[in-house]
């Protein structure tokens, strides 16, 4: 059984993003995934301050979320990312986590997922994470989706109202599956 989990970028209040990650995670959940939302309002995280990189660090962090974070992150196969986009870049609570860590993340791939109140659907956050996910040796997946005007895609209780974010998001999984197996069974046989 592979493990996605699904990462929520923000932490803001009234967040609109936070259906559409709860909504991937159920779809995750359904195909038989392992998934689990990574939500830092719950698992808040210091910012970055350690006078060494993640990379000396090798998972010994110095504060308990981000070792619970690390946990999380090494036992993945593979992430979705689902975040807002903020004048035209990502979160900074987003960076901070993924400043947290390095190996946790190596090889493994992304699915990237954005969130707009307006138009654009997240479009530049994405293109903004990718060069950051390539720095891991992550493998950010071509499927992206972009869920623009979010607040008129869920109704108050999270059901999706826009049924053609269905396919786009069972593509997504499907393509992130691949790649997870794909990258896990190179891993087994190097």
């Amino acid at each position: 059984m592979l493990n996605i989990p699904v990462v929520l970028g923000t932490i803001r209040e009234g967040r609109k993003s936070i259906k559409p990650a709860r909504y991937v995670l159920q779809k995750l959940i359904e195909k038989n995934i392992e998934s689990v939302l990574v939500d830092f309002k719950e698992l808040p995280l210091p910012f970055f301050d350690s006078p060494l990189p993640p990379s000396v660090l090798k998972e010994k962090y110095p504060y308990p979320n981000v070792q619970k974070w690390s946990a999380i992150a090494k036992a993945a196969d593979a992430f979705v990312i689902v975040s807002p986009e903020y004048n035209h870049g990502y979160p900074a609570v987003l960076k901070n986590a993924l400043d947290w860590l390095y190996p946790e993340f190596d090889h493994k791939p992304v699915g990237l997922v954005g969130v707009s109140d307006g138009a654009v659907g997240g479009a530049r956050i994405i293109e903004h994470l990718r060069p950051i996910m390539e720095n891991f040796s992550m493998f950010a997946i071509r499927e992206t989706v972009m869920f623009a005007r979010a607040q008129d895609a869920f109704d108050e209780n999270g059901a999706l109202l826009d049924a053609s974010y269905d396919k786009k998001i069972d593509g997504l999984i499907k393509s992130l599956v691949f790649s997870a197996e794909a990258m896990k069974t190179a891993k087994k046989n190097s």
